[in-house]
């Protein structure tokens, strides 16, 4: 029964380790690449939005 019991707590810890790498693994590729974590539907609209006002007061201010 305790090498049962030892048996289990081991791959508790395997488990618990594997899903620590995961989860460093995760928050270093979306610390490296903040676009990842914002959504496209409201990221890109908002891009689109500023280059055209930026376009706009381009035109304005050359006629």
């Amino acid at each position: 029964m305790a090498t049962a019991i030892l048996h289990s707590l081991k791959q508790g810890a395997y488990t618990a380790i594997a899903l620590y790498v995961v989860f460093i693994a995760v928050v270093t590729v979306v610390s490296l690449n903040p676009h990842l974590s914002e959504p496209s539907s409201v990221s890109e609209p908002s891009s689109v939005v500023a280059l055209e006002r930026a376009a706009d007061q381009a035109k304005g201010r050359t006629s």
